[in-house]
């Protein structure tokens, strides 16, 4: 609930928002181009790519707003070692690269070698991926990546940033070989090719972090939301997972004899609906999991041994504050695995531990999804020091979250601003009341679109004192 005054300031969300807009126009005469760039070079209006473009040493592309950049089947824009490329569109003018031929994919925006680097703002990338090989940084923030198979790689790189991203159609999202990744308040969905991971990192270095994220809807067989292999140091907090083939998360070891996963912390998450695990430990791995909700799954935490070496199952060495509810199983141990528990609800297990209880959380709206506790829940401040047990809500991308919120809301005379993000599969009301205690009005209804836009909606508030909103899915009668 958000509140604004007659008269007066505004509250202002700090967070950062996109509307995923893109607009093609034509643009006459158009630029051909191709081969490698001698100076400092600026792109605008209309760009045709009909042979890969290079960027070397000491050279810097950039693409101005508003610019549409076509580019033939199978060709790339690639900085070497020494190279920038910047791609600077803008929420009111972003950049579109898109393929020549409309059903047919074009390359990367590529960058390999030391000091070489990328940098990708409110772009849309249609049928072509970001690639980052050895040495190579990357930050790509508000933008759109669709219908391509490996959307965005790192081998090797030093650094990719990820914000408020989306990423679609596509069959991964992959870091390997020493790469270190900041994601966060991105939206990752729709794989549809078998044994596809929405982000996986394989040989990744302490560091790595992924919060603020939504994953779901991967259909092809053996395909995971989040995937670690050899991985160390990980945060995943705050996220949202959900409909997918296999796991939920899976962390293990990267082959037969090889390093397992270790050091890794989940924090406030919610997993549900998946037809694997939610969560898979496996060969060694290590992990702390703290303050989940997860239902819906075969079983909630799987610990098990994968490969014949190294002989070990999974462990969870800490972990506290756990809802596992509506599953098959909640722990599913084999192979040695080991699991420590406290303050937390697992149905149909008397497993050991402080505080650890096997009582219905009353969860708000199942059918709904909505695993908020209820007022009367057993599990509201029976946590960890007084703390309610599981995920506290939302969490996940703004643009996907799993309980609507209002982004921004200003007020101008009698004009009150709400913005708010509305998902591509939900639909939102926005109700109004003179009093934090009255009658609620309803001001309008959004219905979903294609893509996850934001919304903002003028209310007057003409010969009221104050006014509160509240932003609730599905729309009220």
């Amino acid at each position: 609930m958000s509140f604004c005054p007659r008269f007066g300031g505004a509250f202002l969300s700090t967070l950062s928002v996109l509307t995923f807009v893109f607009l093609s126009t034509s643009r006459a005469p158009a630029a051909s181009v191709g081969g490698t760039l001698d100076d400092d070079t600026t792109w605008s209006g209309t760009i045709v790519v009909y042979a890969t473009v290079i960027v070397p040493a000491g050279v810097k592309l950039t693409v101005e707003p508003g610019t549409v950049v076509h580019l033939t089947n199978g060709v790339s824009i690639a900085a070497q070692a020494g190279g920038i490329i910047e791609i600077a569109g803008t929420a009111a003018n972003p950049v579109s690269l898109l393929p020549v031929n409309a059903t047919a994919n074009w390359g990367s925006i590529s960058a390999s070698g030391a000091n070489s680097l990328i940098i990708i703002r409110h772009a849309e990338l249609a049928r072509g991926a970001v690639n980052m090989g050895s040495q190579a940084t990357a930050l790509i923030e508000d933008s759109y990546v669709h219908d391509i198979g490996s959307a965005i790689v790192g081998n090797s790189a030093r650094m990719v940033t990820m914000r408020r991203i989306h990423v679609k159609n596509y069959s991964e999202t992959i870091f390997n070989s020493g790469t270190i990744i900041l994601a966060e308040d991105s939206l990752f969905e729709s794989l549809t090719a078998p044994s596809s991971d929405a982000l996986e990192i394989q040989g990744g270095p302490p560091g790595s972090i992924i919060r603020r994220c939504t994953l779901r809807h991967a259909s092809g067989n053996n395909s995971d939301l989040l995937d670690f292999n050899g991985t160390s140091g990980v945060l995943v907090e705050d996220c949202l997972l959900y409909d997918t083939s296999d796991k939920g998360m899976s962390f293990g070891a990267s082959g037969a004899g090889g390093s397992p996963d270790h050091g890794i912390i989940v924090r406030n998450c919610l997993i549900y609906n998946t037809r694997g695990p939610g969560i898979a430990i496996k060969d060694g791995t290590t992990c702390g999991l703290y303050n989940l909700t997860i239902h819906g799954c075969p079983d909630g935490f799987r610990l098990y041994q994968k490969f014949n070496t190294p002989v070990d199952g999974g462990h969870i060495t800490n972990s506290y504050n756990n809802i596992l509810w509506g599953n098959g199983n909640s722990i599913y141990l084999t192979n040695d695995s080991s699991v420590v528990a406290s303050y937390s609800n697992f149905e149909r297990t008397n497993w050991p531990g402080t505080g650890n209880l096997e009582v219905d959380p009353l969860f708000q709206n199942v059918a709904q999804n909505d695993f908020r506790l209820a007022t009367n829940s057993p599990l509201r401040r029976a946590g960890l020091d007084g703390t309610d047990m599981g995920a506290h809500f939302p969490v996940g991308a703004p643009m996907a979250l799993s309980h609507p919120r209002i982004e921004s809301l200003t007020c101008a005379g009698t004009e009150v601003h709400i913005g708010f993000w509305v998902d591509s599969e939900k639909a939102y009301s926005l109700v109004a009341s003179d009093t934090p205690d009255g009658e609620w009005t309803k001001i309008t209804d959004l219905s979903p679109t294609s893509l996850p836009r934001l919304a903002t909606v003028t209310n007057s508030i003409t010969g009221a004192s104050a006014r509160f909103y509240r932003l609730v899915t599905p729309p009220l009668p």
